[in-house]
């Protein structure tokens, strides 16, 4: 993030406004991602519960 900024002062700021997109994107994939895998938890631990249900 450190470089990016410096990368981002240096180049200019029609660069910077280039960069900012690419953050965004890759902030908005990081939160998908997120979000699918706290779903992803959600359901191993209800298969679980019903493994358990069916054992016990």
């Amino acid at each position: 993030v450190f470089v990016a900024l410096i990368l981002a002062i240096a180049i200019g700021q029609s660069e910077a406004g280039w960069l900012k997109k690419i953050g965004k994107k890759i902030e908005r994939v990081g939160q998908h991602t997120r979000d699918a895998t706290i779903q992803g938890l959600g359901i191993a631990q209800q298969a679980a519960n019903v493994a358990a249900t069916a054992r016990g």
